[in-house]
């Protein structure tokens, strides 16, 4: 129960927001659909690791998502430390990334 609880913040406040942000700026700028499907697939896969993570250190957890409102952190930043399967899918898309904050 506890597991579900802690899966849908994660989800709530780290994947669909950062789904939400990355899928729009690739998009408008024209990513190829192969690095949109990457990023898609890197977000699907943190959701597991970022709950274990936030599990085993809820302080981290928290620090993380105030952070991220904040604007201190990245969910880029986050996705790539915390989960090593999405850096190839960030390295894709962060051409594009850097062209959305231009």
């Amino acid at each position: 129960m506890i597991w579900d609880f802690v899966s849908a913040l994660v989800r709530l406040f780290i994947i669909e927001p950062f789904q939400v942000e990355v899928d729009e700026h690739l998009r408008r700028l024209g990513a190829p659909t192969a690095v949109v499907q990457e990023v898609a697939s890197c977000a699907s896969a943190a959701q597991p690791v970022l709950v274990e993570r936030i599990s085993e250190d809820p302080w981290w957890g928290a620090a993380t998502i105030v952070r991220l409102w904040l604007g201190t952190t990245s969910y880029e930043a986050v996705l790539g430390a915390q989960v090593p399967a999405c850096v190839p899918a960030l390295q894709a898309a962060q051409p594009y990334l850097q062209d959305a904050d231009e």
